[in-house]
């Protein structure tokens, strides 16, 4: 069942994986002993995130779908790049969006 939050009227710049990349960044302040953040939690504050800009501002923050899978809230965008591995740290998501990038204009 997809649950779409990112209904909106309001332009946004902001990305799924700039907020994703905002609280790693937070987290890894707060806890340097452990930079890193399971997905499963970076997922529902993603989530959390999006819920309470909607609550506030009535429009989403970033443009990207959530979705209510069994294990909780989910942004597929999100998952697609870190399927397969338990924990982040700052810096993961632009580095996995640059490589791919970089091989998207490659060819």
């Amino acid at each position: 069942m997809a649950v779409s939050l990112s209904d909106s009227s309001e332009p946004t710049t902001v990305t799924v994986f700039d907020v994703a990349e905002y609280i790693l960044a937070k987290h890894a302040v707060e806890h340097p002993e452990n930079p890193q953040m399971t997905t499963m939690k970076l997922q529902k504050l993603v989530y959390y995130c999006q819920a309470w800009h909607l609550a506030w501002d009535g429009w989403a923050m970033f443009p990207e779908e959530i979705q209510a899978w069994a294990s909780g809230p989910v942004c597929p965008a999100l998952y697609e790049v870190h399927r397969g591995i338990f924990a982040v740290g700052p810096g993961f998501f632009a580095k996995r969006l640059h490589v791919r990038s970089d091989v998207s204009n490659a060819g």
